[in-house]
């Protein structure tokens, strides 16, 4: 089973043309064997210690 992060990031400011992000999350992508979504969950920062999920997280699951 394969797992996927990727970094959540928001634009902090803009200056002479340059963006500043802050990274501010992760999102977490399981996969199956056959490559089917079979949970997503994301941690953000302004919720620490919350897991919010867009799918339930299965025993199986990594991470």
């Amino acid at each position: 089973m394969a797992t996927e992060n990727m970094k959540l990031r928001v634009k902090t400011g803009e200056k002479d043309g340059k963006n500043f992000w802050d990274d501010c999350g992760v999102v977490f992508i399981n996969r199956n064997p056959a490559g089917d979504i079979t949970s997503i969950q994301v941690r953000h920062n302004m919720f620490p210690g919350v897991d919010m999920v867009a799918f339930p997280k299965r025993a199986d699951d990594q991470q």
